[in-house]
């Protein structure tokens, strides 16, 4: 295997026999865990410390807010110092200040804590995909992608059920969670091979380089899904379907962390098939259509007569992710040169951040609106614009 810096690092080895990706592997599992780890317990946290659901989302948008500012200045200072560098002290921070959350004596320290862990997400979340950029290329980069996609499903799949389980201990109990950063924070410095970026000029040159990359016609277009695809995500979905289930069916956290992951088996299913369907059809058009598929899934969901149709709405949302978040993560990275690479996916994480942080409230106020079929027709209406505006830009 090459080690050659500056240089794109390729292997005529199977994805799967890269070590280096199931170390990557371990840093996504982390970079998930910060949300859908306590989404099932936000309706507990609410009742405990007596406040509001637009108050109990502040849980999420608190921990997702640093990201906004921080992952793009982390993300160039990756391109810098290196990937390791700005990763590890990352790791540690997310893992610390995640686990002291358990002990907060009222919910402003808890959302303070939530803070801290958030500075320590910032970049955990972008430099995991930026480092499958840097080690793969072409079919391979897609594949990896893939393959990372379904391992984040995994993830997304047990956590809101074991952050549910472990919620009959407490609300407290599934910050316990973060302390697995820990170790894989000593693994990522003793066992991560990743070809670092050769930076040796000015900041100012090398920032021009990240305009002008930034620039490409189709990159815009891509940041855009991204962002659409993770309001969706992270409104609808994650924030607003625990309380539609609570309200309507059951008021156990554990059922709701099992509708939650039933989204994320199909969202497995599609990402490790990635690779494959862009040998089949073009990468944009997979990316197109998803968006299709987000407006029926979210159509159906305020209507569900019981939790069988409202996972099965679920289970077709999470197809649609698999489909999508693999596909344009490549590329988005293939688009983007190794020695900008940090900074690209970086400011890609700074608009999934963005998202992340404004979703829950505007979700919460659209909500308080228009209930729930209003809140899920407009993010139907979202979606399906947004698969129009790819397929005119994107042919």
């Amino acid at each position: 295997m090459s080690r050659k810096k500056g240089k794109t690092h390729r292997t005529d080895s199977p994805v799967l026999r890269n070590r280096n990706l199931y170390i990557i592997f371990c840093i996504t599992l982390t970079a998930i865990m910060g949300v859908s780890s306590i989404t099932p317990v936000l309706p507990l946290v609410a009742t405990v410390f007596e406040i509001s659901i637009g108050r109990a989302a502040l849980l999420i948008t608190m921990y997702t807010l640093p990201g906004v500012l921080l992952t793009p200045l982390l993300g160039i200072l990756s391109d810098r110092i290196g990937r390791k560098m700005v990763l590890v002290p990352s790791m540690l921070l997310f893992g610390v200040a995640g686990f002291a959350c358990a002990f907060a004596p009222n919910y402003e320290m808890l959302l303070f804590l939530r803070l801290l862990q958030g500075v320590g997400s910032a970049a955990i979340g972008a430099l995991n995909v930026t480092m499958i950029g840097d080690i793969f290329s072409g079919q391979q980069r897609t594949e990896a992608m893939g393959y990372n996609g379904a391992v984040l499903s995994v993830g997304a799949t047990l956590y809101p059920a074991i952050g549910g389980a472990l919620a009959v201990l407490g609300w407290f109990a599934p910050f316990y969670l973060p302390l697995l950063a820990l170790p894989t924070a000593f693994v990522i410095i003793f066992y991560l091979e990743n070809p670092e970026p050769e930076q040796t000029g000015k900041v100012g040159a090398y920032l021009k380089r990240v305009l002008i990359n930034m620039k490409q016609n189709r990159m815009l277009p891509f940041f855009l899904a991204t962002l659409v695809s993770f309001v969706l995500l992270y409104g609808p979905l994650l924030t607003i379907i625990p309380f539609l289930i609570e309200s309507r069916f059951t008021e156990a956290s554990f059922m709701i962390g099992l509708v939650l992951s039933s989204a994320s088996v199909s969202n497995a299913l599609a990402s490790v098939n990635a690779g494959r369907l862009t040998q089949r059809f073009r990468p944009e058009a997979l990316v197109t259509f998803s968006f299709v598929i987000y407006a029926v899934s979210l159509t159906a969901m305020p209507f569900a007569p019981n939790l069988i149709w409202l996972t099965a709405a679920t289970v077709i949302y999470g197809f649609a992710q698999g489909l999508n978040l693999p596909v344009l993560i490549s590329l988005i990275s293939s688009e983007a040169m190794l020695e900008n690479r940090g900074a690209i996916m970086s400011l890609n994480g700074m608009v999934i951040k963005i998202a992340q942080s404004v979703s829950p409230i505007l979700s919460s106020i659209l909500f308080g609106i228009a209930g729930f079929a209003g809140l899920y027709a407009l993010c139907a209406l979202l979606a399906l614009i947004t698969g129009l505006y790819l397929l005119i830009r994107l042919r």
